[in-house]
């Protein structure tokens, strides 16, 4: 009886097992083989987004036609008539020999006197004055300051927001002594007690003193009859200095542009 109820349990198994083979036939093609596919998209990398860095240059300099001039509104009279201008000036003293005056009116009093084309990157705005001797002369040494701001005149801190002092002294003498050979160029001239390192180099195919402070970088240079003094704070590259150097117009251009 043992051997009887094992046979037939064996039969119906392999009856099960054919049922269902034929199952499987009939639904046509071959229904397993998606089964593989399926296993290996699971284990395939899954696609990542790419995106394409853009590389953006912040500028170093702007054009010096986008600055604001503080002085701009100021009302000349006698822009046509030099001595009668700088009567008008010096009439407007509080006692300080550096007066506000309009970049029209130092372009007038400082026959071509020159400006830089550019500025650092953040230069909003530029004030100007013209220095006087008490007799109410124009003075030799300075006789014209500018300044170059990032924010407007005044409202902040010289030492954070005034980036450039630019200052221009009638030095036509030493100029022409430097020319001729009678006197020679060397550090001693400009260096001070806050100089810390000093320098000549070559700016613009001329002789140009690199004076460098704890305080920022000064360049100085002669363009007849004019020295030129570039003050630049710690944070403003030398670069940009030379390349303000290099990139002096007329200021009488400027003006003219403007009025």
């Amino acid at each position: 009886m043992r051997t009887t109820d094992r046979s037939t349990r064996l039969s119906s198994r392999r009856a099960v097992f054919f049922a269902v083979l034929i199952a499987v036939t009939a639904c046509g093609g071959s229904p397993l083989e998606s089964i593989g596919q399926r296993s290996s998209e699971w284990i395939n990398e899954p696609t990542v987004p790419s995106t394409v860095a853009v590389v953006t240059t912040t500028p170093v300099v702007v054009p010096v036609e986008r600055l604001l001039w503080a002085n701009d509104e100021i009302d000349t009279a006698n822009l046509d008539d030099r001595g009668a201008l700088l009567q008008e000036i010096f009439a407007r003293r509080e006692g300080d020999r550096f007066i506000q005056a309009s970049r029209f009116e130092i372009a007038a009093a400082l026959p071509d006197i020159a400006f830089p084309s550019e500025s650092p990157s953040g230069a909003q705005w530029v004030t100007s004055q013209l220095i006087f001797d008490n007799d109410g002369t124009v003075a030799n040494d300075t006789s014209a300051a500018f300044g170059i701001w990032s924010a407007e005149p005044y409202t902040r801190s010289r030492s954070v927001a005034q980036m450039i002092i630019i200052r221009v002294a009638i030095d036509a003498e030493t100029a022409a002594a430097l020319e001729s050979g009678e006197e020679e160029a060397s550090c001693a001239r400009f260096s001070d007690r806050t100089t810390e390192e000093c320098e000549i180099i070559t700016v613009a195919e001329r002789d140009t003193w690199l004076l460098r402070a704890s305080s920022g970088s000064t360049l100085i240079w002669f363009d007849d009859p004019y020295r030129y003094e570039l003050f630049g704070r710690s944070f403003v590259p030398r670069r940009i200095l030379e390349r303000m150097s290099n990139g002096m117009i007329p200021l009488s251009s400027l003006s003219a542009e403007a009025s």
